[in-house]
């Protein structure tokens, strides 16, 4: 039997990892390649011209009553990191959520993190299983789990749309200034979005983007995030792209049970 502290610290690793997913397994799911990033995602100038609007709760809760109207949903989140100032695809999970706070994160890669799985359950608690070899190992995580951390900030439990806009709430209840471009076409993105901007403080920046926070790409259509993109010290740090949402399906509670 593998001790306790060497399984969590292997499903550590595939949960804070999600390590890549190679194409020619499965093309479907890689929507967006760090080239594309490197070559078309806007600079912290193009997006500071473009997001001028400055908005507060109300806009803000737009976004959550957008997030609510999805009675369940899933897709495939893409998930890049910066190293060396080059993008780093840091491959993806796909993502299963039930109102109320139900979610389920299935990670995909080719060793034996493939098949990872993490589910808060109707009773909040939050269990996870191995792949591979630990696939018959089940364990409950903390909520405040290093384990559950992700490179964006976030825990893997609270990254479906409805906590990401509460976070962006906190965030403007605590200081920070929010603004909003109007619906704009831009690579790489398939259709309009609106450029949602988080920052810091209010004030003249030194340099342009140093206090951004976050930079939220959302479908001009439904306000649904179809991009985020989180920064550190003024300078993207990490980037996850939403692909393949399709919601409203009736999803079974027996979907989020481990």
């Amino acid at each position: 039997m593998i001790p306790r502290r060497q399984w969590l610290s292997r499903l550590g690793l595939s949960l804070a990892a999600i390590t890549t997913i190679i194409s020619s397994v499965c093309p479907s799911a890689l929507a967006i390649s760090k080239q594309d990033l490197e070559n078309s995602l806007p600079d912290n100038e193009t997006v500071d011209k473009l997001a001028k609007t400055t908005v507060g709760m109300p806009y803000l809760d737009t976004l959550s009553s957008a997030a609510s109207n999805l009675r369940d949903y899933q897709c495939f989140c893409q998930l890049f990191t910066v190293k060396n100032d080059k993008w780093k695809d840091y491959g993806g999970a796909y993502l299963s959520f039930k109102q109320r706070e139900l979610l389920r994160a299935e990670i995909k890669s080719l060793d034996y993190r493939n098949g990872s799985v993490v589910v808060k359950q109707s009773d909040g608690a939050i269990r996870g299983k191995g792949g591979g070899t630990l696939s018959l190992v089940k364990m409950t995580l903390q909520p405040d789990s290093r384990t559950l951390k992700l490179p964006t900030g976030f825990s893997l439990a609270q990254s479906d749309f409805l906590s990401l806009s509460s976070s962006l709430k906190r965030q403007v209840a605590g200081g920070a200034v929010a603004t909003v471009s109007a619906p704009v076409k831009l690579a790489p993105f398939k259709e309009p979005v609106l450029v949602l901007v988080m920052r810091e403080k209010k004030g003249e920046e030194a340099i342009v983007g140093s206090s951004f926070v976050h930079v939220v790409y959302l479908s001009a259509k439904t306000k649904i995030p179809v991009a985020w993109n989180t920064y550190k010290d003024g300078h993207p740090n990490a980037f996850v792209f939403f692909d393949q949402l399709d919601f409203n399906k009736g999803l079974s509670d027996s979907l989020f049970t481990l």
